[in-house]
């Protein structure tokens, strides 16, 4: 019997409070039953049947990406329900046949979900989760997290890094990894050696980074890497990337003034 991990994976945690979600997933199952309550006597009320299928499913998936911190729900829900075909010829009466075990098969996902709300997180794991992960590495790495392609979202995370530490140099480093790091920290020459901070704490963010791209620089996008990893491989590369922010903050265009803080990043999986 499969049993749930202890603490639920990061894409199955609630966007919203669970009281919310429940009683939404229950408006939800009472509206696609009521598809069922009376059989189509007519090809006109089965094509209003199907309109109103269509409809709920939309509606539904659309909810579903509200309420849950990952699309994966939604994208289940609105996915195909596979049934033993119809031999009967007439569309009619194929869909007299079909129909039922299509919306049945959707509402057992829907009472799945219902289920498993009692056992996912809600907020505030919503906000901490916001916190720990930074944009760009969310974009660049999320979609492969989500697929559980995890050698390759570390990939993406480590070239993220190295990336924004190259744009900043403006390219006049041409080493990478380790040695773009070491540059690019250098006390004395180094275009990232923060002049509002002593040697000390330049030589340690400088090792910090180095440490990471060492490490995880020259991965294999197919190398076994299992979930919990990747998720703190993640949320170091976030942390790395906020500090790089932090010492070195972008400027306005055309101003040498640093720009104001932005605004807390809208995450697509935390929109209500």
């Amino acid at each position: 019997m499969n049993q749930l991990p202890p603490v639920p994976a990061i894409g199955l945690t609630l966007a919203v409070p669970k009281e919310r979600v429940e009683q939404a997933i229950d408006e939800m199952i009472l509206r696609g039953r009521s598809l069922l309550q009376r059989k189509a006597d007519s090809r006109e009320m089965m094509d209003q049947l199907k309109r109103q299928n269509w409809d709920w499913v939309v509606h539904t998936s659309n909810s579903l990406k509200e309420y849950f911190s990952s699309e994966s729900v939604s994208l289940y829900f609105a996915s195909n329900v596979y049934v033993q075909p119809s031999l009967k010829l007439d569309d009619f009466e194929r869909d007299l046949e079909e129909f039922p075990p299509i919306v049945m098969g959707r509402l057992d996902r829907l009472n799945g979900f219902r289920k498993m709300v009692a056992v996912i997180p809600e907020p505030p794991c919503g906000d901490y989760i916001d916190a720990l992960a930074h944009p760009r590495i969310y974009h660049a790495s999320w979609k492969a997290f989500e697929l559980g392609q995890y050698g390759q979202a570390v990939v993406l995370a480590v070239k993220e890094i190295e990336d924004a530490i190259s744009l900043m140099v403006s390219g006049n480093i041409n080493a990478t990894g380790v040695e773009l790091i070491r540059q690019a920290f250098d006390q004395e020459t180094g275009p990232l050696a923060s002049l509002e901070s002593t040697a000390q704490e330049n030589l340690g963010i400088a090792d910090l980074l180095a440490g990471f791209m060492e490490r995880y620089k020259g991965l294999p996008g197919n190398a076994p890497v299992g979930v919990a990893q990747t998720a703190r491989v993640l949320s170091l590369a976030s942390y790395l990337m906020y500090t790089l922010e932090a010492i070195h903050p972008r400027r306005e265009e055309g101003t040498e003034e640093a720009a104001p803080p932005d605004q807390p990043y809208e995450f697509e999986f935390l929109k209500e």
